[in-house]
Formats: C-alpha cells, structure tokens, sequence
C-alpha cells in the first residue's frame, strides 16, 4: 500500500488512459525493434512477429557491421583513412551492445512497467495524479527529441550526403556513391540491382540503429521520470504532515508516517530495479557517445582543412546529436539527484514542532532514510549529472586534434586517458 491514508479507498478510474498517454510513444519506438514486453500471454503470430523483427534487426546489425570492419581492414590501408572509419566502427558495435542488452533485460523492464502501472493505479488525489501526468509528459518529450535529432543526423549522413556527392568518375569507371564503404566478398555493389539493394538496406539499417539508440534514453526516461514524480509527491506529502486539513481526522500521526516511509521504500526499490535495467546500456551509451565525439571533432576539422563543407556540416550536425545524447541522459539523471535533495530538505525544514513530541521523534528515521543520495549511474562507474557532463566535455576538449601530425594527436590520446580515468 502506498496511497495517502485516510483519504477514500478509490482507485484511478482513469489509470487506463494515464498509461496508455504514458508509454504510448516508448510502446511504439520498442514495439519497432521486438523488444517492448507483453503483459498477457502472447498468442502464435505475435511470439512469431516479435522473433522475427528480433531476427531482422540483427541480421541488418550485422549487415551493417560485417562488411564495415572487412572494409576498414583489408581495403584501406593507411593510418588516415582508418582513423577517418573508426568513429563508425566504435557506433555500429556500440548498438549492437545495447540491443543486445535490451533483449535480455526484458522481464527486468516488465518488472518496472508493472509497478509504473500499479502506481497509476493506486493514486488517488488529484493533484498526485497532476504530478504524475507532468512527469509523464516530460518523459515523452524527451524520447521525441532525442529521436528527432538521432533521425536528423543519421540521415543527414546517410541520405542526404550521398545523394548531394553524386556520381564519381575515375577514367571509365564511374563509382556510384553509397551510404559508407563496404566491402563485400561475393558481389560487386556498384551493379544493378545490387547497389539499389544495398543502398536501400543501408537506409533501413539505419532506422534500426537510430530505434535502438533512442529507446535507450526512453526507457531511461520512462522510468526514471515516472520515479521524480514519485519523489515530489512524497515531498508535499512531507510539507502536508503537520497540516490536518489534508488528512482525515482518524488519521494518526504515526500512520502519516508510516506511509510516508512506506512509499519511500517503494520508491528506492524501484529505483534500484532501474538501475539494473538501464545501468548496462548507458554505461555504453556515455562511453561510446565519448569516444565519437572526439573522433568526430577531428573530422569536423580535417574536412574543413580539406574545403569539404558537405563533410563539416554533417560531421558538425552529429557532433550536435551524440552532445545531446550524453547530455539528456546527464539531464534525467540530474533531475532525478535534484528531486532527492528536495524530500531531504522537506525532511528537515517542516513544521516537526506542530506534531506531538513523541511522533516527531518518528521524523529521524525519515530524515536519516532521506539523506541516503538518490542518483542514477551508467554501469555504476560514472553519475549521470551535469557534472559528469561536464568532465566527458572536458575530455573531448583534450581530444582536440590541433596538428597535422598524426603521431602528435595519438601522443596526446595517450596522455588524455589518463587524465581522465
């Protein structure tokens, strides 16, 4: 039980449609890619439906991945131009990694959908139910963001950039450009319809890498969101203590608290049931997101050295996309630590002297519970905080490539890890 005692045993009639408005969007984005769980029993098609887009999606990973790697590898041969591919390769295993991971923490993400709708379910007043919807609508907007700039940035690149580079002709032999380079063993892309093939596979695989990629911040969001609006209605829930107008007058001091804490605890356990569901894949999403970031910082650069301006604006554009990407995961992050803090300040600024002596003395546990820090971390090796934040932008600022020489910038990577870790 979690509910305010002393207010009318009465469920959310409208708890339905409160969950359906929240997790609408996420049930799309994961529905997409086979990974949203299913509540009830599935039938045949639908068990079938979900392995086969799970199939799909990791045969168009590896399709993505496979040929990249035999390509980097065997067909370029120079320090320049490996380094210019290596971004790519530290994206294309990083989501792999994360969908990976996403398939085997779905009963986990069941688990915390279950208590999101038993929480929509047991709340009762009003204004709770107010806070709860702000939440929600916070979490969906920054899964719609997050996809907006993911989806304009890969197809900046992948779309956009081909089709405005053309044609290139070398002697008598004219190279039709594709999305990146590849190098496959048994046929010739640059042949109908074996280019118009990879080429349109190159565009769906990126729809799956940038689905995957934001359901990470969504189901971080989702549940993280849902956990802030939990933490400020045990804030006003606090300030209301002392106040018996928002209590029924049967209501007992001792039982004000007791569900007070016992919504606290409710809360910490799901908070750590977050943690295992999204630890793992922010870990991957901080620390690739890093390492791309420098690597595309370069890029930016060089092209710019070379007077490729196509090359600068969509290396610049996904420079702007994986900032956001570390950024949003830092911001919820943030506001979940921020949220905390507030129920531990209530703790200790309300109105204890209106409450009777030996019942105040209740407050101690409450405050002692309170000053517990309420955080999120990636992998727990790194605190999602605009601090964190701010140490991976100090990091990529290191990274800065400012020589020509080569053998300098891989000096200064040495020496720049270091720091960092």
């Amino acid at each position: 039980m979690h509910t305010m005692i002393g207010h009318t045993d009465l469920r959310n009639s409208n708890y339905e449609d409160d969950i359906k408005y929240t997790v609408q969007v996420h049930r799309l984005i994961l529905g997409l890619i086979g990974v949203w769980p299913n509540f009830e029993k599935p039938q045949k098609w639908a068990r079938f439906l979900r392995g086969l887009l799970r199939i799909v999606c990791c045969f168009l990973l590896s399709f993505n991945l496979i040929p990249w790697i035999l390509y980097m590898f065997l067909i370029v041969d120079t320090f320049k131009g490996r380094l210019k591919m290596l971004g790519a390769l530290f994206f294309y295993s990083m989501v792999p990694a994360m969908y990976c991971t996403l398939m085997l923490r779905q009963d986990r993400i069941k688990e915390c959908m279950r208590h999101l709708q038993e929480d929509w379910r047991n709340v009762q007043d009003v204004n709770d139910r107010r806070i709860m919807l702000d939440k929600a609508r916070a979490g969906r907007f920054i899964l719609i963001c997050t996809t907006v700039f993911l989806f304009t940035s890969g197809f900046t690149y992948r779309l956009i950039k081909p089709i405005v580079r053309g044609k290139i002709t070398i002697g008598n032999v004219t190279i039709r450009p594709l999305v990146q380079g590849n190098y496959y063993i048994f046929f010739d892309p640059q042949k109908s319809p074996a280019y118009e093939i990879v080429f349109s596979m190159h565009l769906v695989t990126g729809i799956v890498i940038y689905i995957v990629t934001t359901s990470v911040c969504g189901i971080t969001a989702l549940f993280t969101m849902h956990v802030c609006g939990q933490l400020k209605m045990l804030t006003i829930w606090l300030e209301n203590l002392p106040n018996e107008d928002h209590w029924s007058k049967e209501c007992a001091v001792a039982q004000r608290l007791a569900t007070i804490v016992m919504h606290h605890v409710r809360i910490r356990k799901f908070l750590h049931q977050i943690q295992g569901v999204v630890g793992e894949m922010c870990f991957i999403e901080i620390i690739g997101s890093t390492l791309i970031l420098c690597l595309l910082g370069y890029y930016v650069i060089t092209g710019w050295e070379q007077n490729d301006a196509l090359s600068s604006m969509t290396y610049a554009i996904m420079l702007v996309s994986f900032t956001f990407n570390i950024f949003i995961l830092c911001y919820i992050g943030e506001v979940l630590s921020s949220q905390g803090s507030e129920v531990n300040t209530t703790c200790c600024t309300i109105d204890w002297y209106c409450l009777p002596s030996k019942e105040a003395r209740y407050l101690i546990l409450v405050i002692a519970m309170a000053r517990y820090p309420v955080k999120l971390t990636a992998g727990k090796v790194i605190d999602l905080s605009f601090n964190s934040f701010g140490a991976v932008s100090n990091f990529v600022s290191t990274f800065h490539p400012h020589y020509n020489n080569h053998k300098a910038f891989i000096i200064k990577v040495r020496y720049s890890h270091k720091r960092y870790f």
